[in-house]
């Protein structure tokens, strides 16, 4: 019993500290622009929920399943944030278990370094988004891949077929992802002329696409009437690679994909020298990367850009988990060097986001609004920013929001009443003219803070006008 704690005892501290630095480094009180959507949705009524998820430009499975989850603990964020925060567990225990297993405890050590000490991991880790469960669901689904290469059964086919579809409707770019799998276990059966594995292919790809084929319907309404206008050109070609990786520390992307450039390489190379299964499988874990990335690249090149960075995360993962094969034959002393150039890295990220976290008034701004705002009081905001207004509209549900090009009389709300109403100024737009030309006065609150976004709030209110003394006869 001993030698099995002593033997599991470094994995248990990782995964520990990682949750630990995980937790302590997101956020309790707010949510980024994208997370607003998630809970947002969560709160809404069935019908509501159902039509946003439709319209939506993601898959529907994890909406589905964190909803109830965030209905039963009460839409409390860092439970929310704790729902994909145990994705992280599982590919963890894919760690401990198949690659410890399979490639011994040297890749294990490996894998789950470069895994939980990147730059974006800590980061998204914590976020009420798809792509850590999205993750999960591919790496799954590449170990089952491994099985069928090496030993394969129909228990394995059911499995990876199952958590290949899990991976689909959870996020379009896992789709891609999957593809590479699918093809490199068609092109290895029909190399080796295994025509029994290559029936059992053909069965499961059609109940792939069979059991598919109606999302990819709702895949092709919601990309229809989605323009795709918040992917923007990217910097350079290798923007969407680099931006995942970016850290305090300048050029550790180029740490990374040195890493997984060279890696990809030398999987090809062994692979044609000593044809292993081993080698071909982690060959196609890494291809998955490079193929989208190509793919993307060129069709940004020719149409429109179609990607950001955060799409790759579920490829990126997938070639993590392939580098364990080549991590069994590297020296532990390169492994060594590398993990704790990842450590470092990650210790910086982590300072960072606590520096943020030590800085941020959002708590002051929900304490204050929670005091002093109303039930049915108009808040004026000054469109530009669509943050500003989902928070708000978020986090104080009581208010009435009101949306204006600019801070002019015609544009301040109609139904303030004597009470007035707020103003929250994320850009100077106040404008003292303006409201002396309307009677009007501003108390300044002082400065707050939502988010990112940085404001003043201002009571706006009528200039009361002084009652004139009755005369004594």
């Amino acid at each position: 019993m001993r030698k099995k704690f002593t033997d599991f005892r470094f994995e248990f501290i990782m995964i520990i500290l990682f949750l630990i630095m995980s937790i302590t480094a997101c956020s309790w009180n707010f949510i980024n622009f994208d997370e607003f959507f998630t809970m947002q949705w969560c709160r809404s009524s069935r019908s509501d929920f159902l039509y946003e998820v439709l319209h939506d430009t993601a898959p529907f499975l994890y909406y589905f399943m964190i909803r109830p989850f965030v209905i039963l603990t009460g839409h409390n964020i860092l439970m929310a944030r704790l729902f994909s925060l145990s994705a992280v567990f599982i590919l963890f225990l894919l760690g401990t278990t198949f690659v410890k297993k399979e490639f011994g405890r040297k890749a294990m050590f490996f894998y789950l370094s470069i895994l939980y000490l990147n730059p974006f991991m800590l980061q998204k880790s914590t976020e009420i988004r798809m792509y850590i469960w999205a993750s999960a669901f591919t790496l799954l689904s590449g170990m089952y891949c491994y099985r069928l290469l090496s030993a394969p059964s129909r228990k394995d086919w059911i499995r990876f077929t199952l958590f290949a579809l899990l991976a689909s409707c959870t996020h379009y770019y896992a789709v891609l992802t999957m593809i590479f799998p699918y093809l490199g276990l068609l092109f290895y059966f029909a190399c080796t002329r295994n025509k029994k594995e290559l029936k059992n292919w053909f069965i499961c790809a059609g109940v792939t696409v069979v059991s598919y084929l109606p999302f990819l319907l709702i895949a092709i309404f919601q990309i229809r009437e989605s323009s795709g206008n918040w992917i923007s050109a990217p910097s350079s070609r290798l923007a969407p690679l680099k931006e995942l990786f970016y850290s305090p520390v300048r050029g550790t992307e180029y740490l990374y994909l040195s890493i997984m450039a060279f890696s990809t390489l030398l999987a090809l190379i062994f692979f044609l020298r000593e044809k292993k299964v081993e080698y071909y499988w982690s060959l196609i874990c890494c291809s998955s990367l490079w193929g989208i990335a190509a793919f993307c690249i060129l069709f940004g090149q020719l149409v429109k850009p179609v990607l950001l960075s955060r799409y790759l995360i579920m490829s990126i993962c997938l070639l993590f988990l392939g580098l364990a094969p080549l991590a069994r034959r590297t020296s532990r002393y390169i492994l060594l060097l590398l993990c704790l150039c990842f450590a470092l890295v990650s210790s910086l990220q982590y300072r960072g986001a606590l520096t943020t976290l030590k800085e941020d008034k959002t708590e002051d701004t929900l304490r204050f609004a929670k005091e002093q705002i109303r039930e049915g009081d108009s808040i004026l905001l000054i469109s530009g920013d669509d943050y500003l207004y989902n928070c708000t509209s978020y986090f104080v549900p009581q208010a009435r929001l009101h949306y204006a090009g600019a801070f002019e009389t015609g544009q301040f709300p109609e139904n303030a009443g004597d009470s007035g109403f707020w103003f929250f100024d994320n850009g100077e737009h106040l404008n003292q003219a303006e409201l002396a030309k309307a009677g009007m006065q501003a108390e300044d609150f002082g400065q707050y803070q939502l988010g990112y976004i940085h404001m003043r709030i201002y009571k706006i209110s009528f200039i009361p006008v002084p009652q004139k003394s009755a005369s004594t006869p």
